[in-house]
C-alpha cells in the first residue's frame, strides 16, 4: 500500500492563524520587524543565523514569564529549485542576556520549528513559533528570530540562496497566569498506526480566575520513520511517509486534581509528513473561556493527542536541540476580552 495523498492546506492555514493569535485578542505587543534577509543553504544544519531587525531587548524579574511568538516569518529560495531539491529548515526563537552572553547553563533558551521545503509544489515555508521565556534572574534579556537551512544538494560547488522576506516579526507580551512546559528528554516516543491516539505532554494549567479566556498551546516536533532511518525504527518501503492527526485535550479538574465534566478539545490538524518532507512541527491549540469550566473546576489537565492515521511510524521528539532549544513544548496564557 502507498501512503494516501492528503492535502495539508487546512493545517497550514491553521498554523498561520496561530502565529497571529497573540494579537487577535489584545492590544499590540512590543515587537521587532526585519527587512529582506538573504542567506546561503549549507550542506549540514550548522550555525543559526539571526534575522536582522527581529531582536527585542527587555528587563525581567527572576521567574518572570514572557510569551513570545513569530509573525510573517517565512523562507524560500531566491531562484527556483526543482523536484528532489528538498531543503531542510529550522527556524527558532532564541534568547540570551542583553549583553550578548549566553544564559546560565541548563536554562531553556528558545524553541524551534522545523520542516523540509519540498519543490516544486512548495515555494515557501512559514513558521508557527510560540514559546515562553522564563527569566533565570533579575536582568536584561534579548530575544530574536533565527534560521538555518540545509540540504545534501549543497555539493560540488552548488549553492542555493534563500530569502526571509521583509516583515518577519518577533512579538512579546506578558499575560496573566502564564505557564510553560517542555517534553523532557527520554519522554518522547515512536507512534505506530492505530485508531487510539497517543497522549503526551501533560500539564495541569490554572488560568487566572479574574480573566474571561485562556489558550493552551501544544506544539510537537514530528518526524516520519522512513525505511532505514537513523532517527527512528519501524519504517518500510511500503509507505512514502506518515499521515498524522494532532490536537489538544483539556480535561477540567478541581483543585485537588479530581476530574470534573467532559474533556474540552481543540481543532484536529492533519499533517502529511512525506519522506521528502521528513519532519514537521505540528502547531496545536485550544481556546476556552473560563465560563466553560464546570462549577468548582479551576484548572485543566492539558495533553497533546497524536494519532498515526496511515503510513510509517512517526517520532515525537523530546528534550532540546543544541543550545537548549526546546523541541516539543506547550504553554498556557489567560486574558480578558475586554482588556
Amino acid at each position: 500500500m502507498r501512503l494516501r495523498s492528503i492535502r495539508a492546506a487546512a493545517a497550514t492555514a491553521g498554523a498561520l492563524l496561530l502565529t497571529l493569535a497573540g494579537t487577535a485578542f489584545t492590544a499590540a505587543p512590543a515587537s521587532a520587524v526585519s527587512g529582506d534577509f538573504t542567506y546561503e543553504v549549507t550542506r549540514n544544519a550548522d550555525t543559526y543565523l539571526d534575522v536582522p531587525g527581529t531582536e527585542i531587548t527587555f528587563d525581567a524579574a527572576a521567574g518572570q514569564r514572557s510569551f513570545l511568538w513569530s509573525r510573517y516569518f517565512s523562507t524560500g529560495p531566491v531562484d527556483a529549485v526543482t523536484a528532489g531539491d528538498n531543503i531542510g529548515n529550522t527556524m527558532a526563537i532564541r534568547c540570551r542576556n542583553a549583553d550578548g552572553t549566553a544564559l546560565p547553563a541548563g536554562t531553556e533558551a528558545g524553541a524551534y520549528w522545523a520542516a523540509n521545503l519540498v519543490p516544486p509544489g512548495e515555494k515557501q515555508l512559514t513558521a508557527a513559533l510560540r514559546w515562553v521565556f522564563q527569566a533565570p534572574a533579575d536582568g536584561s534579556y534579548s530575544c530574536r528570530l533565527s534560521i538555518v537551512s540545509y540540504s545534501s544538494i549543497i555539493v560540488n560547488g552548488r549553492t542555493v540562496t534563500m530569502r526571509v522576506p521583509a516583515g518577519a516579526e518577533l512579538a512579546r507580551k506578558d499575560y496573566a497566569a502564564t505557564a510553560d512546559w517542555t517534553l523532557q528528554a527520554g519522554s518522547g516516543t515512536v507512534v505506530s498506526r492505530s485508531t487510539t491516539p497517543t497522549t503526551t505532554l501533560g500539564y495541569t494549567y490554572t488560568p487566572s480566575p479574574t480573566d474571561t479566556d485562556f489558550v493552551v498551546y501544544q506544539d510537537a516536533a514530528l518526524s516520519t520513520c522512513a525505511a532505514g532511518s537513523s532517527i527512528c525504527p519501524g519504517g518500510t518501503t511500503a509507505y512514502t511517509g506518515t499521515v498524522v492527526d494532532t490536537w489538544v485535550e483539556a480535561q477540567p479538574r478541581k483543585t485537588d486534581g479530581t476530574p470534573c465534566g467532559s474533556p474540552l478539545t481543540g481543532a484536529v490538524s492533519r499533517w502529511n509528513i512525506t519522506n521528502d518532507k521528513h519532519h514537521q512541527t505540528a502547531a496545536n491549540h485550544v481556546h476556552l473561556t473560563t465560563a466553560q469550566l464546570p462549577a468548582g473546576c479551576t484548572q485543566v489537565r492539558a495533553t497533546l493527542k497524536v494519532r498515526n492515521v496511515d503510513g510509517n511510524p512517526v517520532k515525537i521528539h523530546d528534550g532540546y536541540a543544541s543550545g537548549t532549544i526546546a523541541a516539543t513544548h506547550g504553554a498556557g496564557i489567560s486574558y480578558s476580552t475586554a482588556s
